[in-house]
């Protein structure tokens, strides 16, 4: 797992002081990649006609520790690549290109995309089972392609500037903002996705020239002969038809199956050259993935890692102790009290490139330091929820259905303020904090309900966090805030991936696994894994994302994921001869932080210091009055506002950030 960071132009102006600048945008990335890094830089002498490149990269070494330093060259110095990630397959692809007649040096996987971009172009991508983000430099074509993973794994920024004749790029956005050419200007999407979705969604990001590639997705930047750069943007992977032979499977023929491509999928991410251990939360995605590592390799070879709270409530150590126990593995497990989240919380938020308000990334970020001494790599069971329904969301679809037909939902208005007057509890998923949320979500449809359900603030709230001026700019004026409607673009984009994952003849299930792995899976958790690992220098593996896992899992009949209430039904199945009964009956739980206690708690003067009336004043499009009145609502009781306050401080933090991002 590495870093990559650079830019093509046609502008000699942006090539001014190139080895430096470029230093420093990839030693921003340090932390993804202590063991080595490298510079590339391709200047012709036409350079306006031509364009030039730089790339940058930084390594931390997993396969093939002595060789694979980039960036990397073919046989002739002609096509350059800088790759983050693992490619799962490139053994076999390996023996594909050898047949072809290509000749390999060393052997990492990143040679063999040298050499499949050589054979296939971008028909590479579709063959590649990993995760990644890289840039191929094709100084023959002067052409730059741009590629990221099927589910985001591994996010991938790139500023458009100079009416797209400069392209700058790179595999964080603090890499990105360290080219001068970059404006270190909010995009006001990018900040009202924060607060919708709780994340920033992809194509957006925090910073107004700056996108993300969404999952899937390829750029090709291109130098025509005597004529301007030319930037196609297309997708490889997308919303596709069930296989009609996976989905005819009978239950029997679906449990061989599934044993079988979660078995094959696991072997491949156990493949490293450094110590490799397991997230184990004592779930039943990451006790499965356990599992099957046990059957693969000498459980008490196996390192597994948990983290708990000193609050019960939250705590879940003990479920991940007793699968470790059954198993066999080495287990490892710490509590993390509020006064150790205190301390570490500052420095935290002060070290996120992107703001991100999933409480969660705070435990994660210690399990990953945790777990980091003593492992590189970790597998992890990220994927299940999405992709087998595990979410009780996907129960509470029909019943909103329900709600519908009975003509409940037309009294929302009168629901909502019923349930806003329900006693304020800060406890786990406590009843009040579902029915507000059920209740919230019953105003709109499709995908944007589920937005509501699983989001960050209610819609009524967004006034109370955005300026009067800021609601213009995203051309939702006050009044329509008040009536609980969404940026407009937000709604759209939402939609839009729910019409493309709607299928004939298939239930809604379809579109919602669709819509989940898209956002809050693609967008939010696998960004904030990333995040939370590659800060402590260790790559995370999802054995659960295997597209040959996806597809059967995609292709299933709901009656073999839900059942009434019972989530992740095949899976569970399949846990029952490898897992002990009290897990594979246990009920969904997340990885929750008592946050909304710590807000007024421990972390109060945090709080209160970091969304002071003076400082919240110095961001012109936040609603000063609006965040007071949350801050105050929630220290004194009246309500819950963990989730806006969270992603407040997440703001913040992430401010202060954004004016060192340019500083040498």
């Amino acid at each position: 797992m590495c870093g990559i960071a650079g830019w093509v132009s046609t502008l000699p102006t942006r090539f001014a002081d190139a080895d430096r600048t470029l230093t420093r945008m990839r030693d921003r990335l340090t932390h993804r990649g202590p063991d080595d890094a490298g510079n590339f830089l391709d200047l012709p002498a036409d350079l306006e006609r031509l364009g030039g490149a730089a790339l940058g990269f930084r390594r931390l070494s997993i396969i093939d520790l002595s060789g694979g330093h980039q960036p990397m060259t073919n046989e002739d110095g002609t096509v350059w690549i800088v790759f983050n990630g693992e490619i799962y397959n490139h053994q076999e692809l390996r023996r594909e290109l050898q047949a072809l007649g290509h000749v390999f040096s060393n052997h990492s996987d990143t040679e063999v995309l040298l050499h499949g971009w050589e054979a296939w172009q971008d028909g590479l991508l579709n063959r590649l089972n990993g995760m990644f983000d890289f840039a191929v430099w094709d100084q023959n074509r002067r052409e730059l392609l741009l590629a990221r993973d099927r589910h985001g794994k591994k996010p991938l920024f790139v500023g458009v500037l100079d009416q797209g004749r400069t392209l700058v790029f790179g595999s964080e956005l603090s890499a990105v903002a360290a080219h001068p050419a970059v404006t270190p200007e909010v995009d006001l999407h990018g900040l009202a996705s924060l607060f919708t979705f709780d994340y920033v969604t992809s194509p957006r990001s925090m910073l107004r020239d700056v996108h993300t590639l969404e999952p899937g997705q390829f750029w090709r930047w291109r130098v025509p002969e005597h004529a301007a750069p030319t930037l196609q943007i297309d997708s490889y992977v997308g919303p596709r038809r069930a296989d009609s032979q996976l989905s005819g499977l009978s239950q029997t023929a679906a449990l061989r199956e599934l044993d079988a491509r979660i078995h094959a999928a696991v072997d491949r991410r156990l493949m490293a050259d450094v110590p490799l251990g397991i997230f184990l939360s004592g779930g039943i995605d990451s006790s499965l993935i356990a599992a099957y590592a046990a059957r693969l390799r000498n459980p008490a070879d196996l390192d597994t890692f948990s983290i708990g709270f000193a609050d019960k409530r939250f705590d879940e150590s003990s479920h991940a102790r007793t699968v470790a126990q059954f198993l066999g593995t080495r287990h490892h497990e710490r509590i993390l009290t509020p006064e150790t989240a205190l301390d570490a919380l500052p420095k935290l938020l002060a070290r996120m490139d992107q703001p991100l308000a999933d409480p969660s990334i705070l435990p994660t970020w210690f399990l990953a330091q945790f777990a980091r001494e003593r492992v590189t790599v970790a597998l992890g069971g990220d994927g299940g929820d999405e992709w087998f329904l595990g979410y009780p969301t996907f129960f509470a679809h029909d019943v909103g259905r329900l709600c519908d037909w009975l003509g409940i939902t037309k009294a929302q208005g009168v629901l909502q303020a019923v349930a806003q007057r329900l006693p304020t509890s800060h406890g786990y998923m406590s009843l009040d904090f579902q029915i507000k949320r059920f209740v919230s979500g019953l105003g709109h449809t499709g995908g944007m309900r589920h937005v509501t359900w699983i989001g960050g603030v209610a819609t009524q709230a967004l006034p109370q966090l955005l300026s009067a001026d800021a609601l213009h700019q995203l051309d939702q004026p006050r009044e329509s805030a008040l009536a609980g409607h969404h940026d407009p673009q937000l709604v759209a984009q939402v939609q839009d991936v729910w019409k493309q994952w709607r299928r004939a003849g298939r239930d809604d299930m379809d579109a919602l696994a669709g819509l989940y792995a898209r956002f809050y899976l693609g967008d939010g958790v696998l960004q904030k894994v990333d995040r939370a690992s590659m800060l402590n220098s260790l790559e995370v593996r999802a054995p659960l994302l295997d597209p040959a896992v996806v597809a059967l899992a995609h292709a299933l009949p709901t009656r073999l994921k839900l059942r009434g209430r019972e989530t992740k039904w095949i899976l569970r199945r399949l846990a029952e001869s490898q897992l002990p009964a009290e897990i594979v009956q246990r009920p969904k739980r997340g990885f929750a932080v008592p946050i909304g206690q710590w807000l007024r708690g421990p972390l109060r003067g945090f709080l209160t210091d970091a969304l002071a009336p003076a400082r919240v004043a110095q961001l012109p499009y936040l609603n000063g009055s609006g965040v007071q009145r949350l801050v105050k609502e929630h220290l004194d009781g009246r309500a819950d506002h963990r989730k806006p306050l969270w992603a407040l401080l997440c703001l913040t933090s992430w401010t202060d950030r954004l004016a060192e991002m340019h500083r040498d």
